[in-house]
């Protein structure tokens, strides 16, 4: 396990901006695949455990990567050079006891690919979210029916928040400072203070939220309803849902803009494009099992939950245009502009 505690407070504190590249986590092989703008491979981070959930903080320079392997909480080594209350605030010990099954949020350094901090938070992670400010970030534990919150200044949790049913995925919305949070068990979002450490509002959708998107200019919320088969768009402020798409079978991830929605019908083994003005829609069956998908660049970026590779498209026509390997399943992408 690679500690930096000697860079810690300069890159924590300090910050530093980042350059417009992308990273992908590459799951149980324990590294994050790192590519340039231009989606050429620009190397590897190594060194961690089974990343899935990811998000980056551009301002100071890191990423905020989470395990979905648990481990026993308090188990994470100390190094010979560090007393018992360092260790304790480096992985959020703090005043805070975590007891049973936990896992770990490692911050890690864009530039030196070094892991500067890693903390203890309980239960596995699924997805990572940064708040816009930059100081906090959320993650979710969905065997926990919850939420940790993380403050990047101090590396410390403050607070896990039970937000619902199998809490899956986590947007920040930069207007309120909260966090929405989608809980697949109970078909609901829940609305989150990190400063708090409390739920403002809950509302109900159709079906199980999963991968969400939002648009805060616009005030509208791209939610991927998986199990059945439909992509809506809500209105953050009041929870009414604007539009829905019909895309057939099981879903994943999602994506949208002003003009179209894209979806990961995962089930159907297909891309699917739908024109927000027309209804025109295109799909496209690109290999097994669509999975992650992110807009950035003028391309869509989308992983296989059957394959370890990556598939850069057209956003317009869904037509293939390169396919990148991976070591491993891809997940949360996260894209320094």
């Amino acid at each position: 396990m690679r500690l930096a505690y000697s860079v810690l407070a300069a890159a924590l504190l300090a910050g530093g901006s980042a350059v417009a590249e992308i990273y992908v986590p590459e799951g149980e092989s324990g590294s994050v695949l790192h590519l340039s703008d231009e989606f050429k491979v620009v190397g590897r981070i190594t060194g961690l455990d089974n990343i899935h959930g990811m998000s980056g903080a551009p301002g100071r320079g890191i990423l905020i990567a989470g395990s979905l392997s648990e481990m026993a909480s308090g188990s994470m080594e100390k190094p010979a050079s560090v007393s018992e209350d360092e260790h304790a605030a480096h992985h959020g010990g703090g005043e805070k006891n975590l007891d049973g099954e936990g896992s770990l949020v490692s911050l890690i350094d864009v530039k030196s690919h070094e892991i500067l901090r890693q903390i203890e938070v309980p239960g596995i992670v699924h997805h990572v979210e940064v708040s816009a400010d930059e100081k906090y970030a959320v993650v979710t534990h969905p065997t926990l029916d919850a939420v940790s919150v993380i403050d990047l200044d101090s590396g410390k949790v403050t607070a896990t928040i039970s937000t619902g049913p199998i809490a899956e995925y986590a947007v920040a919305d930069p207007q309120s400072g909260h966090f929405l949070v989608s809980n697949a068990g109970n078909n609901t979002i829940s609305e989150v203070d990190p400063e708090a450490g409390f739920v403002v509002r809950n509302f109900k959708l159709q079906g199980p939220p999963k991968h969400l998107q939002l648009d805060a200019a616009s005030r509208q919320l791209f939610v991927s309803e998986s199990e059945v088969g439909k992509v809506s768009i809500v209105n953050v402020d009041d929870g009414t849902v604007l539009f829905s798409y019909d895309i057939g079978g099981t879903l994943h991830g999602v994506a949208g803009d002003s003009g179209a929605i894209w979806s990961s019908a995962r089930e159907r083994d297909r891309v699917v494009r739908v024109d927000r003005a027309t209804g025109n829609r295109i799909e496209a069956e690109i290999g097994p099992e669509p999975y992650h998908m992110a807009l950035m660049g003028g391309a869509l970026l989308v992983s296989s939950a059957a394959e370890p590779v990556l598939w850069l498209l057209d956003p317009e026509t869904l037509d293939l245009r390169e396919t990148i390997p991976t070591k491993d399943t891809a997940h949360q992408f996260v894209h320094f502009e």
